[in-house]
């Protein structure tokens, strides 16, 4: 990896260190969970653990970098990127993101699609849960929130909802083969959604 690449990978991993309580093994670990799980980053797992191993053989993090934090001393990000490279270690293999967006033109896709469920829940909590927005498509003289996904597991899922903004009822649909009830669990579970949230239909 480039330095240039390396240095925004960085830069983006330490945007928002000055909000962690702390820079203990604990806040690692959870920086860690949220590498793996693609959650609150756009870059993957394998890209940072790149970028933290090319910032440790340097030896000293890129001055734009060290500026993300008006908290933390440049030894004490260092420090700390040294237990957070230990925590990837000891983690791998690292698992697939919980969830992947795919592009929405696979929209079109899902026309055949089987419709396996209902979300009832509101879209930010939607969003929250899944890490990625909803895109928008042509619906007659409205449009209609649409996310795709995949899941850890494999199996790819569409979001669907309504032209009215103010729906908690989303359409979960699934492209391919596979058990209705075992998408519904894997999706209950990287969710973290309950079953009177997510229901079968």
């Amino acid at each position: 990896m480039d330095q240039d690449h390396a240095r925004g990978i960085m830069n983006q991993l330490f945007y928002p260190i000055d909000g962690a309580p702390d820079l203990s093994d604990a806040t690692a670990v959870r920086l860690v969970d949220n590498m793996i799980d693609g959650r609150l980053f756009s870059s993957p797992v394998e890209d940072f653990a790149a970028a933290i191993d090319e910032t440790l053989r340097a030896g000293s993090l890129h001055p734009q970098t060290a500026e993300m934090s008006q908290r933390y001393a440049d030894a004490e990000l260092l420090e700390f990127l040294h237990r957070v490279a230990r925590e990837l270690g000891t983690r791998r293999p690292w698992p697939r993101p919980r969830f992947t967006k795919r592009d929405v033109a696979e929209w079109a896709e899902f026309g055949d699609a089987a419709v396996i469920g209902q979300v009832n829940r509101p879209a930010h909590q939607i969003t929250g849960a899944l890490g990625y927005s909803f895109d928008q498509v042509p619906a007659g003289e409205g449009k209609l929130p649409v996310l795709v996904v995949q899941m850890r597991t494999g199996e790819v899922v569409a979001l669907m909802g309504s032209v009215d903004p103010r729906s908690t009822m989303f359409t979960l649909l699934h492209r391919g083969e596979g058990d209705r009830d075992e998408v519904l669990a894997h999706f209950r579970e990287l969710t973290g959604f309950n079953t009177n949230d997510v229901v079968p239909v």
